[in-house]
């Protein structure tokens, strides 16, 4: 589900756009990826947990210099952080396994930007507009 939700994340109307938003998913990821890690290997799940590392998430990305990741950050520490909850025996994996569905789906959101570029190259329906041939061949 991670996965499927990163990649909806990445994929924009245009290539920049979805770069961006590949760029910014990342980071935002590994910060929380490090904040839940280093959590739950030392302690169990508990909502304080949750309301702490949640306003980390939304400290740290300002701090590092990344102040839109905010959000993103929080959002990925809170789903991790519930899943740790639901899952004690094996809470400390819900950080790498996060991390995994996210490079999957941000990757896969590529893919199908180059894919369906290259779908629009092929049909000649991309989204830069042809010149008007019509314009020219009047004038001849």
């Amino acid at each position: 589900m991670w996965a499927a939700i990163s990649t909806i994340f990445v994929v924009r109307e245009c290539k920049s756009k979805s770069l961006t938003a590949a760029i910014a998913r990342m980071p935002a990821t590994l910060i929380s990826f490090a904040l839940c890690l280093v959590y739950l290997a030392f302690l169990p799940f508990h909502a304080w947990g949750l309301a702490l590392l949640v306003a980390l998430s939304v400290l740290v990305p300002g701090l590092v210099g990344r102040p839109g990741d905010e959000v993103t950050a929080a959002i990925t520490t809170t789903v991790v952080m519930v899943v740790a909850g639901l899952n004690a025996h094996a809470a400390w994996k819900q950080p790498l396994l996060r991390l995994a569905d996210t490079s999957i789906g941000v990757t896969a959101g590529i893919v199908t930007l180059v894919i369906v570029s290259q779908i629009g190259k092929w049909t000649g329906r991309g989204r830069i507009s042809q010149p008007d041939r019509s314009a020219t061949s009047r004038a001849d």
